[in-house]
């Protein structure tokens, strides 16, 4: 069969696997790697036909084509085949079957080699199987799930997109998210889309889109590039778009109870802050009357607490229709010291000491020192509330590089760590009377100072309150 020694040596060594026989099926050969291909030794290949390793389905083509040879029709056919490995597995391979003449003797062989895709096929069929979960979920998604050209235009939409929008995903093949964006929205998203590549792959857009029947609703869509591994470009664009319009309308709603709570909290607090400076008016209008003559320490007294009531609606007025503050330069040191003064009289009454103490030099602060002054008089007024007789607050000021440091100390009662987490929330107190108005006030003031407030307790043995205003 083999007229030269070398061409029996490739035959035999050759890693594709091969067979070779008289046309009539007799005297066949089979290289190591054809029983390697299907797992026999060569006696026990040798002793089966092949129909025996033959996958039933494949048969009857390869026997129509082999056929074809004999009759002289054809010389060679190549189809895909599989064949049943011993140990029952599937294997696939292309097949080559060629019709040979021996020179010489013109005698006719058959020469079959076989290229195995076994692996090839088995990917094959992950694959497909992976892309037709892909593809399930994607058509039962509620999100719009859209394959994009590196354009933007649309190559795959969902079905879900005819809940959504109302189109049919067939509607927008080939167009443009351009078409359906609002135009208030489409610079910023264009500008975005702009900056998609690949060093940046993904990112989050909110846009309104136009429905079928013309009105729009919010959608929020995430967009990743897919990167071609050999070249580093983005060849296609994936869009998971989903409707955001139900939270936005109540993220509306919200903003409006929100405005409402904020009418009723001002409402309350100017209740609150308005009361203390209306008694001591009250009180002493009524001794005007009984007496029935002016005194000029009631009046003085009556003048002083109407222009801090002024003072007080102007602040709130303020913080209920926003303008230009009023800010200049401010002393920490002079105004924490006249608020110390200011209640040293009230402390003394009540048989309870203010220690205050200064640094010699403290910087200027930017700021409002009428609102400063109404934060550090509540919070002193609540330390003082806070003690029992003999009880000391010491006042301090120092400085770091950044700010200027007030820190008001008490031994008083102090506040259980449950209640202060919640401290600064309105109608929040740990007073029996109190509306927790004052110290949300206090933080709100501070916070306008871009400056921050800490409150340390320790139930028992007193409160210390830390206020960071920013050097100017």
């Amino acid at each position: 069969m083999f007229n030269s020694t070398h061409l029996k040596e490739v035959f035999y060594q050759s890693r594709i696997p091969q067979l070779i026989g008289r046309i009539d099926f007799t005297n066949m050969q089979y290289n190591p790697a054809f029983c390697d291909f299907l797992g026999f030794t060569m006696d026990e290949l040798t002793a089966l036909s092949i129909e025996e390793v033959s996958h039933k389905e494949d048969l009857a083509n390869d026997v129509h084509l082999f056929r074809e040879i004999l009759s002289g029709r054809r010389n060679e056919y190549e189809i895909e085949k599989r064949y049943i490995h011993k140990s029952g597995e599937i294997k696939t391979g292309i097949l080559n079957v060629s019709k040979i003449k021996a020179q010489g003797t013109e005698e006719e062989y058959i020469l079959a080699q076989i290229i195995d895709i076994t692996e090839k096929k088995q990917m094959e069929t992950v694959l497909r199987e992976n892309e037709q979960k892909y593809r399930l979920l994607a058509e039962h998604s509620s999100d719009i799930i859209v394959l994009h050209q590196v354009d933007f235009s649309y190559q795959y939409i969902s079905p879900s997109v005819k809940a959504v929008l109302g189109y049919e995903p067939e509607e927008l093949l080939g167009k443009n998210p351009e078409e359906i964006i609002h135009p208030e929205d489409l610079e910023a998203i264009v500008t975005k889309q702009c900056r998609i590549g690949p060093e940046n792959t993904s990112m989050l857009v909110t846009c309104r889109c136009k429905k079928k029947d013309g009105s729009y609703i919010w959608l929020e869509s995430t967009i990743k590039a897919l990167i071609d591994p050999l070249t580093g470009k983005v060849k296609e664009i994936v869009t998971v778009s989903r409707d955001i319009q139900h939270r936005i309308e109540t993220g509306e709603r919200l903003r409006k109870s929100e405005k409402l709570a904020v009418v009723g909290q001002m409402a309350a607090a100017v209740a609150h802050e308005i009361r203390n400076p209306l008694t001591p008016i009250k009180g002493f209008m009524q001794l005007l009357n009984a007496e029935k003559e002016i005194n000029p320490v009631y009046l003085g007294i009556v003048l002083d607490e109407l222009q801090r009531l002024e003072v007080i609606i102007s602040e709130f007025l303020t913080m209920a229709k926003p303008h230009a503050e009023k800010t200049s330069l401010v002393q920490i040191n002079s105004l924490v010291g006249q608020v110390v003064q200011l209640l040293q009289t009230q402390a003394l009454m009540k048989n309870l000491k203010i220690n205050f103490t200064s640094i010699s030099s403290v910087p200027s602060i930017i700021g409002d020192p009428n609102s400063l002054k109404q934060v550090f008089m509540n919070v002193i007024q609540n330390a003082l509330d806070a003690l029992s007789e003999k009880g000391l607050i010491d006042v301090s000021i120092c400085v770091d590089e950044l700010a200027v440091i007030i820190k008001i100390k008490d031994n008083g009662c102090g506040i259980p760590e449950e209640r202060l987490l919640k401290l600064g929330e309105p109608f929040y107190s740990t007073k029996e009377k109190g509306t927790g108005l004052g110290l949300m006030t206090s933080y709100r003031i501070i916070e306008s100072h871009h400056g921050k407030i800490k409150v340390e307790s320790e139930e028992g043995r007193g409160t210390t309150v830390t206020i960071w205003l920013p050097i100017h």
